[in-house]
């Protein structure tokens, strides 16, 4: 399973990104799958709350037998080659603090594409 994550730089709400990820999770890996890879797509905090999970959930994950990896990708690169990164599950955070944020091109890009995506707004 592969799941793009991304945000605002406003977000700061380390437990609703905790609980956003893991109900990507949750909601769509298959008993089959045997590894979890997280793309994130910035901006840092982020990416530092998505190398924390992944560091604190490592334990877990071993004991169901499921590698888990992050990559650090650069937005505009998986705007434009979406396709390419065969991703499963998008998951937008944003901070209420920028309200411009209900139009998102990468979420547009994803339902385009069929790829279910989930946007919190906190």
């Amino acid at each position: 399973m592969r799941i793009l994550v991304y945000g605002t730089k406003k977000f700061e709400d380390y437990p609703t990104f905790m609980r956003g990820l893991v109900v990507a999770i949750e909601e769509n890996l298959v008993i089959q799958d045997n590894r979890i890879e997280v793309l994130t797509a910035g901006p840092q905090k982020i990416n530092a709350y998505t190398a924390e999970f992944i560091n604190r959930s490592e334990g877990y994950f071993k004991q169901k037998k499921i590698k888990t990896k992050f990559l650090r990708i650069k937005y505009e690169d998986v705007l434009n080659n979406m396709e390419e990164y065969e991703i499963d599950y998008v998951v937008s955070f944003n901070s209420k603090g920028d309200p411009d944020r209900f139009f998102d091109s990468m979420l547009s890009k994803a339902e385009k594409l069929n790829i279910p995506a989930s946007y919190y707004r906190f």
